[in-house]
């Protein structure tokens, strides 16, 4: 008996030595410090050195030469993603200072790793479901450049990072043009943890509310069926109703309908050039907090970290769930015959959301300038109820193709596709195809450069069966494959951040071959006498349009263009499509198996 009593001693004084285990990170949020990137890698560092179930890993270089890392949470001491798979467990992947002018999740996340680890409140049951895979800085260049002045609206913290990376990049306008070696690598990381839940942490500068965070929720028309019933019926509210219960209250990211949140507030639509978009092109379901940069920077943190632990919970609680719901809308997606590609906000579709805000001044005089300016007024803070629209339609639907053909010559697309673990077959012959291909008719260029490119704002095509000459090395690419909304939202000229859009085929844009005046006259005049139809309708147009009939060079283009000298690829979009799968037999001669 005595024997049992001091076990039961020992035992108890060990769990309670457990129960006590300390920080081992010195954060200083609360005296509005954010670390520096040495600081943050430092500290990740210690909680690898003294937790076995946490491991820090290199992933690659960024644009800064430093690199990208990232660093894994799992209770089995296991990590390596595939064998993670295997066990069943959801993934949940964390991107810190995308803008390392916005570091709360910095902070958040340094805080929370070490919390959970020391299962601070019994946390580290969350693990049993679940691995949190977290990289602590992304956009290195941007958090060494480290200045008081980098952001104008923010007082606090005294010193942050800057906005663009190493290669003044904005990072989070570059997850599908992967323009940087930060993007690069983030691909590979994605790809390689396929996460079921991303969270991206950022700060904004806009509205004034009475809210320290905000969401940017996954917007579930962006998804097959049984992932927006999902998102709409479960996770989301549940979100948002868990966070209540906690000290810091959650509103959706506050973007206006009509400049004052009193008359709505519209959920907002994510395309894939931003990290959240990017992942739903995998069915992944990817957010971003966005904190109020207004609020004092330990709030912001401390916010932030109360969202990250009510995800965190939410992803253990329904790892099956979320997962099952991850496989089911794939299979959906791989079935369906169409596919949006554009969409537009329901204005007819509402519900009533509170909202706690400060009522907005419109005429409140400049202190500086004496000036009328836009503001709101902190003495009047108001609680009402306001319109919440999150309904989007498409407004361009797509045939899904059963193949495209990507020739090889474009090798940034190419590397693009690879990069992104997409499946394909590479000819061995030269042959010709029948395929659908696209003209662009129409398109406009943004008027300044965005972020190192001109992007095309409107895009018009004309789609025809043409016979083309393929080459072995061309790629074939079956689209109804695990990666099905990544390919189709990036080789349709008009998806919204299409390889197109970013200026990746602009090549085709204009021409390669011409005309001179003075030699081609005299083909002209033999074609037309050999083709009497054209020489008809050339003859009525002469008659119909004067300023057609008063410009020589108008006339000669006017032949150039209806006939074989006009360039079949000016503008002829090189990425084609066939419809009908290819048999057994015919794919094996076109691929070699």
């Amino acid at each position: 008996m005595k024997k049992i009593n001091i076990t039961l001693i020992l035992l108890s004084f060990t769990f309670a030595l457990f129960a006590q285990k300390k920080s081992l990170l010195l954060l200083k949020y609360e005296q509005n410090y954010t670390p520096t990137y040495y600081e943050v890698v430092e500290m990740y560092q210690l909680l690898d050195a003294n937790y076995e179930n946490a491991k820090l890993i290199e992933n690659g270089l960024t644009d800064s030469g430093k690199p990208l890392h990232t660093f894994i949470i799992n209770n089995e001491n296991e990590f390596n993603p595939e064998k993670i798979k295997k066990q069943g467990k959801s993934v949940l992947l964390i991107n810190n200072s995308i803008h390392p002018g916005e570091p709360a999740g910095i902070d958040a996340s340094l805080q929370f790793a070490d919390d959970i680890l020391r299962d601070k409140n019994g946390i580290a049951s969350l693990l049993e479901n679940t691995v949190i895979v977290i990289i602590p800085a992304y956009s290195i260049g941007g958090l060494l450049h480290r200045s008081a002045f980098n952001r104008a609206n923010q007082t606090t913290p005294y010193e942050t990072g800057f906005r663009g990376n190493a290669a003044n990049l904005d990072l989070n306008r570059d997850f599908v043009k992967c323009d940087s070696e930060n993007a690069k690598n983030f691909t590979r990381i994605f790809h390689n943890w396929d996460p079921d839940v991303f969270l991206d942490t950022h700060t904004t500068n806009g509205s004034d509310h009475q809210y320290s965070v905000t969401l940017i929720a996954p917007q579930p028309d962006l998804f097959p069926p049984t992932q927006e019933k999902f998102l709409r019926e479960k996770m989301i509210p549940e979100l948002f109703s868990n966070m209540k219960k906690g000290e810091y209250e959650l509103i959706p990211y506050v973007s206006w309908m009509y400049r004052d949140p009193k008359r709505g507030i519209k959920m907002t639509q994510e395309g894939p050039r931003y990290s959240s978009g990017y992942a739903s092109l995998f069915n992944c379901y990817g957010m971003m907090t966005e904190n109020h940069v207004y609020k004092d920077y330990p709030d912001r943190v401390k916010s932030c970290y109360q969202f990250i632990d009510v995800l965190t919970t939410f992803t253990s609680e329904n790892a099956k769930e979320i997962i099952e719901s991850r496989k089911t809308g794939l299979e959906e997606s791989i079935s369906a015959k169409d596919h949006p590609i554009n969409f537009e906000l329901d204005t007819t579709i509402f519900r009533e959301i509170e909202f706690k805000g400060y009522e907005v001044d419109e005429n409140q005089v400049s202190k500086l300038t004496g000036l009328k300016r836009f503001g709101y007024d902190r003495s009047k803070p108001f609680t009402s109820s306001t319109k919440y629209y999150d309904v989007y339609n498409p407004t361009k639907t797509v045939q899904i193709p059963e193949y495209y053909i990507l020739p090889q010559a474009w090798k940034s697309v190419v590397d693009r596709i690879k990069l992104n673990g997409i499946e394909f077959h590479t000819l061995i012959i030269d042959t010709i195809l029948e395929v659908e291909i696209d003209y662009i008719d129409e398109f406009s260029n943004a008027t300044r450069p965005y972020n190192g490119h001109y992007f095309h704002d409107e895009v018009i095509t004309s789609s025809e069966v043409q016979q083309i000459n393929y080459y072995s090395g061309d790629l074939i690419i079956p689209v109804r494959q695990k990666k099905i909304k990544y390919l189709i939202e990036m080789l349709e000229p008009k998806a919204g951040d299409s390889f197109f859009r970013w200026n990746f085929f602009d090549n085709i844009l204009d021409n390669r071959e011409y005309f001179s005046p003075y030699g081609f006259e005299e083909n002209v005049i033999k074609y037309l006498d050999e083709h009497p139809g054209l020489k008809k309708k050339f003859m009525d147009k002469q008659k119909s349009d004067p300023g057609f009939a008063q410009s020589h060079r108008a006339q000669l283009a006017y032949i150039y263009e209806n006939t074989e000298w006009s360039e079949e690829t000016y503008k002829r979009y090189p990425v084609s499509r066939v419809y009908k799968a290819f048999s057994v037999s015919e794919l094996n001669k076109l691929i070699g198996k």
